[in-house]
């Protein structure tokens, strides 16, 4: 009888609202409760503290055990409370609950709210229009799974006159939010959730700004802890992000750090930067720890922190940025399982001095490993780092500078690596390196002028290098080459193989190519003072066992050499001293046991 009545008052106060409509006033309702409770503890609830509506309608049912409120027409309300508890025969404490403060709709004939409860299917959802601070929803699934919840809890979120969105599911686990022109004050705006197990995702944003500069601007965020992605993305007008977070089961994490994320429109484009032109941007942030990736992409001027994740058994993959500049549009992926990591920029990047990194550790030691300081271009660049497939590389289009101190590396297990460590390297056309120690190789390739050289502006030895187990190593050293066309290097210590080619001018001092095999067998290619030629191929294998060295137009002094040994002393030789030839070609094999030298 008790439910019979406050279902009927409800109803009379909803009846007594839209009677006086046509005349244009607002009535209040304060302190309104409508309440079922069913068999046991089985439980549909609304409650109302100072309510403004012009029209309204609540609806409470227990047995099907859910909770619906609607509001149209300009409307205030005050500690909105929309609740639900099942029966511990249907789930002991599976809840359901939307609680909201301070809701504002807009005057207007469109204007509405919406919110529902179901415990039993376990989802809350809300949509309206107008202005809404401070709101929850609360999920808690039954006592088994236990601590199965799913939340979104806003603090001051303005929604400007576009429609916006709120849904929770602990059952489906998961939480979203859409909402057109958006601008939040000081608070600590989260979207959350926590399945058993510790497994949670978490969206925690703080001083987020979406000012729209076209009515359909429009933010999204979804945490979904049991398949375990977060989502965030934002069209037209500024966006300030703080963080994406998500912590899997096991300490699985993907997170993105990211401090002022700067789009088109905003007042603090970098010192130095050009203003862009972009009348819109589009941009959106993913972090999932079961499948382990985070990534990042935005067009206009991005300022980017930090994307990194931790996998089950110390198995990471991270990327740490200070201070990127992206005028074009930026996309950065870091994925722990399948351990790899990627920037990719379009336009002017720059990468100011400090910790940038890109770094993997997968089980064991296989790590795969990129650090770039001063790296500046104005066309576009590519990094990717790989642990699981073990490789690396970086692509550069437009003006590449790679200054001191970085370098390009991998450690496989049992002390199998690929790096590239270079110095001074610039790239006017375009610029390649890749190392892969599983299939432990090096690759080194630029179009336009390449130079590695040694002196003040970057002092230390220009490195390709790479050691395989045991003993195997491949190694090429290379100082102050120039290559005004293009040049490649190879490197490969599994196969034991290495290759230089170029095309251009090469000036070299003390260049080599160096190999060792396991046992004593071993290729070697050394220049010393050669001169210039139009093209140049040089390949030294171990295994295989035979030198080459080709040259157009070559004119070269000093000592020219190419040397072989294998297993029990069984060597080839060749040394050129002072040669000046049109075109060179001169090959050594020391198990075929053969030597030949060729002049045009």
């Amino acid at each position: 009888m008790t439910v019979l009545k406050k279902r009927l008052l409800l109803s009379l106060s909803a009846a007594a609202l839209a009677a006086p409509m046509a005349a244009g006033s607002v009535h209040a309702i304060e302190v309104v409760v409508l309440e079922q409770v069913n068999n046991a503890a089985q439980t549909a609830e609304l409650s109302f503290d100072e309510l403004w509506g012009e029209s309204l309608a609540a609806t409470a049912a227990a047995i099907g055990n859910s909770a619906a409120f609607n509001v149209e027409g300009e409307t205030d309300a005050a500690a909105l409370d929309l609740k639900q508890m099942s029966t511990p025969s249907a789930g002991g404490r599976q809840l359901a609950e939307i609680v909201a403060s301070d809701v504002d709709l807009a005057a207007g004939t469109t204007e509405g709210l919406d919110l529902t409860a179901a415990a039993i299917g376990n989802t809350l959802s809300g949509t309206g229009l107008g202005q809404v601070t401070d709101i929850a929803i609360n999920q808690f699934a039954s006592g088994f799974p236990v601590a199965q919840s799913s939340v979104i809890t806003l603090d001051e979120v303005v929604v400007g006159g576009l429609e916006s969105s709120l849904s929770a599911a602990a059952i489906g686990n998961s939480a979203s939010l859409t909402a057109g022109a958006i601008g939040t004050g000081d608070g600590f705006d989260t979207v959350s959730q926590s399945t058993f197990g510790g497994q949670t995702a978490t969206i925690d944003i703080a001083d987020l700004a979406v000012l729209p500069d076209a009515a359909d601007a429009t933010f999204d965020a979804t945490a979904a802890a049991l398949n375990n992605s977060l989502t965030l993305s934002a069209t037209t007008g500024d966006l300030y992000l703080d963080s994406l977070f998500q912590m899997n089961s096991s300490a699985q994490t993907a997170s993105v750090g990211l401090g002022q994320i700067n789009v088109p429109g905003s007042s603090s484009t970098p010192v130095g930067v050009a203003a862009p032109s972009y009348e819109s941007f589009d941009s959106t942030l993913v972090a999932a720890a079961i499948a382990s990736s985070a990534s990042l992409d935005a067009e206009g001027t991005v300022l980017l922190g930090a994307v990194t994740q931790n996998n089950m058994s110390a198995q990471l993959a991270s990327i740490g940025l200070d201070q990127v500049y992206g005028l074009g549009d930026l996309d950065v992926t870091s994925v722990a399982i399948a351990n790899s990591l990627s920037i990719d920029a379009g336009g002017m990047v720059a990468i100011d001095p400090g910790s940038q990194a890109f770094g993997q550790t997968a089980s064991g030691t296989q790590t795969a490993i990129v650090e770039l300081v001063d790296l500046g271009m104005e066309g576009a660049v590519a990094v990717t780092a790989a642990a699981l497939g073990n490789s690396l590389s970086i692509d550069a289009g437009g003006d590449a500078a790679v200054s001191r101190g970085s370098f390009i590396n991998q450690m496989n297990i049992a002390h199998q690596s690929a790096s590239v460590v270079l110095d001074g390297v610039e790239g006017l056309d375009g610029l390649r390196a890749t190392v892969v120690a599983i299939g432990n190789s090096l690759s080194l390739a630029s179009g336009g002028d390449l130079a590695l050289y040694e002196g003040d502006a970057a002092p230390g030895p220009d490195a390709i290098f790479q050691t395989g187990g045991f003993s195997q190593t491949a190694t090429l050293d290379l100082t102050e080459l120039n290559g005004t066309g293009a040049g490649e290097v190879t490197l490969a210590a599994i196969d034991n193989s290495l290759s230089i080619e170029a095309e251009g001018t090469l000036s070299g001092v003390t260049p080599s190519i160096s190999q060792t095999s396991f046992a004593p067998q071993i290729a070697e290619l050394t220049l010393a003072g050669s001169g210039g030629f139009a093209s140049l191929d040089a390949t030294a294998v171990a295994i295989g066992n035979s030198l080459s060295l080709s040259a157009g137009a070559f004119e070269g002094t000093g000592t020219l050499s190419a040397f072989q040994q294998n297993g029990g002393l069984q060597t080839v030789s060749l040394t050129m001293t002072d040669s000046g030839m049109g075109a060179l070609s001169a090959t050594t094999a020391a198990i075929g046991n053969s030597a030949s030298v060729s002049i045009r």
